[in-house]
């Protein structure tokens, strides 16, 4: 049996361990702590093995979308897909109250998000999440120029004036723009002939 088994095999016994009570968790804990000591093994290297549940701060669809894109090529990459229990997105509805009077009383809840991982797959899925988001939000914040930009809508530049849009804004949004579709306008007042008309 090599080392990585050997490991594999200690975080199932230290998972199942904390799930015990009493005298059983102390003697797997006494057991597992001698098998590392015999092999050179570091408790530490252990825990980062052991699938727990992990938390997360989700409030929007994007964000739930990005995520679950996340968690299904981590199990493909690790998994070649073979495991659909492994790496899913969960939630939860909890009640946290009530809002109005009356007839028009109604109650709110709240989503809790989590998943069941390794503490090395969280600190990995979180790190690319947390760029992710933070590029969404840029790209969505040039959206709105970009849609000028490909619908020819943008005011003829003006050098007197001060740029509105951050370089990096404009620049994102040019490239955006060559994607957009642009949308059909339609004349929706006719030209008349005004010599017919006495002006």
């Amino acid at each position: 049996m090599n080392l990585d088994d050997l490991k594999q095999r200690l975080s199932k016994m230290k998972a199942l361990a904390n799930a015990g009570t009493g005298g059983e968790r102390a003697a797997a804990d006494r057991l597992i702590r001698k098998i590392c000591s015999k092999y050179g093994i570091s408790i530490d290297d252990l825990d980062t093995e052991i699938e727990r549940e992990f938390t997360l701060e989700i409030s929007n669809s994007w964000q739930r979308q990005i995520f679950q894109q996340l968690l299904g090529l981590m199990r493909i990459e690790q998994f070649n897909d073979r495991y659909a229990d492994k790496l899913l997105l969960y939630h939860q509805r909890s009640l946290r109250g009530y809002r109005g009077r009356g007839k028009k009383r109604h109650p709110f809840y709240a989503t809790r998000y989590f998943t069941i991982c390794t503490k090395a797959q969280f600190l990995e899925l979180t790190a690319k999440f947390d760029v992710l988001c933070l590029d969404y939000i840029k790209q969505l914040k040039a959206f709105p120029l970009a849609f000028l930009m490909s619908n020819d809508l943008l005011m003829p530049y003006d050098p007197t004036r001060p740029h509105t849009a951050p370089d990096e804004e404009y620049n994102t949004a040019s490239v955006l723009a060559s994607g957009i579709m642009k949308s059909k306008l339609h004349k929706q007042l006719e030209l008349k002939d005004c010599s017919k008309e006495g002006f």
